[in-house]
């Protein structure tokens, strides 16, 4: 499946080295007249995802409906600027997030930032152990 990331631009999410953020981050194909879009996969320990949701629900915290992918259990959740959207998949004692956002204005509409999202994490959730 091709998602319009370019696989060299793979980086490691830790910004030091000893952070305890694990994942990658890529970059998709130059759209002209688009902006630049960035897509993240991080995981991090995680009861589960009714505690990511009571732990964001501020203002700015959207959550959509849950997805059913491949027999599991995908939150949904985007900031209400529309710049951005995550997926969050349980993983044993942790949660992968699949982080999508556009860099620069005008965002295009939410629902194309969310479709990134859940499309980066339809292609790998059968690489996330249950």
């Amino acid at each position: 499946m091709n998602l319009g990331v370019i696989p060299d631009s793979v980086r490691d999410v830790a910004g030091t080295d000893g952070q305890t953020l694990r994942g990658c981050r890529w970059q998709y194909r130059i759209v002209p007249q688009s902006g630049s879009w960035s897509v993240s996969q991080v995981v991090g320990n995680s009861p589960g995802l009714a505690v990511d949701k009571q732990s964001k629900r501020s203002g700015v915290d959207i959550w959509m409906r849950d997805l059913d992918i491949q027999g599991r259990t995908v939150g949904v959740h985007r900031l209400a600027d529309g710049a951005d959207c995550d997926t969050y998949v349980q993983s044993g004692e942790a949660a992968v997030n699949t982080i999508v956002i556009h860099h620069g204005v005008p965002h295009p509409p939410v629902e194309e930032v969310c479709e990134r999202a859940i499309a980066f994490t339809k292609a790998t959730i059968d690489k996330m152990p249950r």
